[in-house]
């Protein structure tokens, strides 16, 4: 950055003509902090995850005058041209893991307990008409369920079809419905959410798994979350470009995480990371990176135990 620009990143070509138009430039490195840095997410529901990493301190490099700094921009964009698939494969993959990080938590925001898979019976590969099908399918439903709230992950088959995979919570095992003479009776659910989902399709066909979390079940909350958010990294790979790989429907109030501070070693992170895991809660995730620069740990309420 230039004390010009501030909050202005350059690109190593604007540097260059920088450099070129007789600019002096000062050369800073990104080392690696002592300690770690701790962040604390609450999401609600027992829903706890923590993460800590180590800071980065900037150090400016001496002995970097202006033909250093000239040769050393030179060879970065040569290397950038070259290497410019690798990057992009990079920057997808980043970006596919930020969208994962952020499924997972929403699933977890709104306690999903049940996952639907809306298919289809013909090979409907139309990825902007299979949305328009999701969103008519959601506000169909909303008859049924008012305040329905899910997080939805597509995906492709083998044959090039598309499928949903829909993390939701609160889904009845009946719905009532009114008959023509007023009177009431019951639907499955499972029944229902078939019957809703192929009035959009129509002559496309379509079906619905339905499959809830059980008191025995190991796809508590968390589980359900890992399962739906591990389909954004093949949707980045599979999807089409500048097009979002998940979508949501209903009210999401995502907390913002806190920062619990720096902590002066990694043992002393871990230990305070731990102490903030209650005795209502389970742990369902814990690792430490063989650099120990960071660590996570995730933590979700204790299941009650089958009668």
């Amino acid at each position: 950055m230039n004390e010009a620009f501030p909050g202005v990143i350059f690109t190593s070509q604007e540097l260059l003509a920088q450099i070129y138009a007789g600019a002096t430039l000062t050369v800073f490195e990104g080392l690696r902090g002592e300690g770690l840095n701790v962040k604390a997410h609450d999401l609600g529901n027992g829903h706890l995850e923590l993460s800590a990493s180590s800071p980065t301190v900037w150090v400016e490099r001496d002995g970097w005058n202006r033909v250093v700094i000239e040769t050393y921009l030179e060879n970065a964009i040569a290397r950038e041209e070259e290497e410019a698939e690798e990057r992009r494969e990079r920057s997808l993959t980043i970006a596919a893991n930020r969208a994962k990080t952020k499924v997972r938590k929403l699933c977890k925001l709104i306690a999903a307990d049940t996952l639907l898979t809306l298919t289809y019976q013909h090979c409907e590969a139309d990825l902007q008409r299979s949305k328009k099908d999701l969103k008519e399918f959601v506000r169909r439903l909303r008859r049924l369920l008012p305040g329905f709230s899910c997080v939805a992950v597509y995906e492709y088959q083998k044959r090039g079809a598309l499928h949903w995979h829909i993390a939701t919570a609160g889904m009845p095992t009946r719905f009532e419905k009114k008959a023509a003479d007023g009177s009431t009776y019951h639907v499955k659910s499972f029944d229902a959410l078939r019957a809703v989902w192929r009035s959009v399709v129509g002559e496309r066909g379509g079906n619905v798994d339905l499959s809830r979390r059980k008191a025995h079940s190991q796809r508590s909350p968390a589980r359900i979350a890992t399962y739906i958010s591990k389909y954004i990294v093949k949707a980045f790979k599979e999807g089409q470009a500048f097009t979002n790989r998940y979508t949501c429907f209903g009210k999401f109030d995502m907390p913002a995480p806190v920062s619990l501070g720096h902590f002066p070693t990694a043992l002393a992170a871990i230990e305070a990371c731990y102490a903030l895991v209650g005795d209502g809660q389970t742990i369902v995730l814990s690792h430490l990176s063989r650099w120990r620069d960071w660590f996570v740990l995730h933590a979700e309420a204790k299941r009650a135990r089958p009668g």
